[in-house]
């Protein structure tokens, strides 16, 4: 029986071909054109084609054939559980700043999941650290060009990187990063920055190093480190103060003017928080050179302001009847929100109430919208008079789902602070929104 095994089925995509071809959540793929389907790579290579058939297995052990005709560019709607179908490749590193043990504790299981899988990288766009890479996965890796991959440096210092890694195998994760790059596989690297651990005269080494792998080391993402309220048992580590991050910015600065006549690319990107925390002015859009690393938190809140500015530039309309909306973010993006509200605030019926959201799930601390949980939003917001509907980012969200860090979900949220709640990507659709609200046709119905 074991070539029946099959890989559960955790999703399909409304009105993607699965869908249509009415494949549902909870069966298991057994089979696409009668073979065999080791893990998530096999099934991106075979659902490329333009007829595929599928041998499933529905919840109650029925066997389904079922064929499929789509264009080749377009996936049949399927994810699984686990998302790599094979075992994920666990994380065998102990980082001194690993957020996930940082985590409180009660949450669902899969929050606790350190996952170092080559697969996640390249599909999903996760940070591995290459440290356990088998010579098997790098040559298959090379052989299927999975690229771009986006790995998790630090250090390219041997005795740091050990001490950052919290394992011997750090040395491992270095050599094949320079292997993988001499193969033609793009890297999008991250460091993630520790106060008097690799940054000053470690990071201007670091990224020397990383510079001389060659162009296939395509850019690098400097963050912050991030440190949340329950770090009990944890290496002492320090946050960046304001003082530290104007000195880094100027660092990045100099390196990347020199990049710029040596590569013709910036090559390193500071994430949002350090112009944040020096309330510097963010770097313009050209500046980002295509936003490489935008889901590292590199250049979100240029995309906002950029957004910003079309608002200005158009000529709106008043609106058809008094509309009252509230915005909750974080305190990180609240100088941004004030920014919009002062927009908007020409907008004759328009009333904009902000509201910054303390994050006590992870400790106050952490001050970025993306990680506030549903428990944050609801402790902020139960009992205020919230209009017609409060708007947050939809970062907070887990991906493709309405469901928050804590397990939290939309609809929960929205019948304890009895307000409808909508995740946006930014100001243009929340406007769209708000003028959907204003539509005197649609309260005439």
């Amino acid at each position: 029986m074991n070539e029946l095994k099959g890989y559960q089925i955790d999703c399909v995509s409304h009105g993607s071909p699965a869908s249509t071809a009415g494949v549902k959540a909870g069966w298991k793929l057994l089979r696409i054109d009668n073979q065999p389907v080791s893990d998530i790579i096999d099934y991106k290579i075979l659902e490329a084609d333009l007829s595929l058939r599928l041998l499933l297995q529905t919840e109650k052990g029925i066997l389904r054939r079922v064929k499929i005709d789509k264009p080749a560019d377009i996936p049949l709607g399927l994810s699984f559980d686990p998302p790599t179908m094979s075992e994920m490749q666990r994380c065998g590193n102990k980082c001194i700043f690993c957020f996930i043990d940082q985590n409180p504790s009660g949450l669902r299981q899969s929050l606790y999941v350190k996952d170092d899988d080559y697969r996640m990288s390249f599909i999903y766009g996760n940070f591995i650290t290459l440290n356990r890479l088998t010579d098997w996965e790098i040559e298959r890796i090379i052989k299927l060009q999975l690229s771009p991959l986006y790995v998790s440096v630090h250090t390219t210092n041997p005795i740091l990187r050990r001490k950052i890694f919290g394992t011997k195998r750090a040395d491992n994760g270095l050599r094949n990063l320079k292997c993988l790059s001499k193969a033609g596989i793009r890297i999008h690297a991250q460091i993630v920055l520790c106060p008097g651990y690799n940054t000053g005269s470690e990071l201007e080494r670091t990224i020397k190093d990383l510079n001389l792998m060659g162009s296939n080391l395509s850019d690098i993402a400097l963050v912050p480190v991030g440190l949340t309220a329950h770090r009990s048992g944890l290496p002492k580590l320090e946050k960046f103060e304001s003082e530290e991050a104007k000195l880094l910015i100027l660092q990045v600065e100099k390196m990347q003017q020199k990049f710029l006549k040596s590569r013709g690319s910036r090559f390193i990107f500071l994430a949002d928080e350090f112009y944040s925390l020096t309330e510097s002015e963010f770097p313009g859009d050209s500046e980002y050179e295509g936003y490489p690393q935008l889901e590292n938190g590199v250049g979100l809140a240029r995309q906002f302001l950029n957004e910003l500015t079309a608002l200005a530039n158009m000529e709106l309309s008043d609106l058809e009847r008094n509309i009252s909306v509230t915005i909750a973010v974080g305190r990180t993006a609240g100088p941004l929100l004030k920014q919009l509200a002062e927009v908007l605030v020409d907008l004759e019926n328009l009333k904009i109430n902000l509201v910054i959201v303390e994050n006590h799930f992870l400790g106050k601390p952490v001050t970025v919208s993306g990680l506030l949980s549903g428990s944050d939003l609801q402790a902020a917001l139960e009992g205020k008079d919230l209009g017609d509907g409060v708007f947050i980012a939809n970062t907070l969200l887990r991906e493709d789902s309405e469901i928050f860090l804590d397990d939290m979900t939309i609809k929960e949220l929205e019948q304890t602070i009895k307000s409808p709640v909508y995740p946006v990507s930014g100001p243009l659709e929340m406007l769209a929104i708000i003028r959907e609200f204003a539509d005197v046709s649609r309260f005439e119905l």
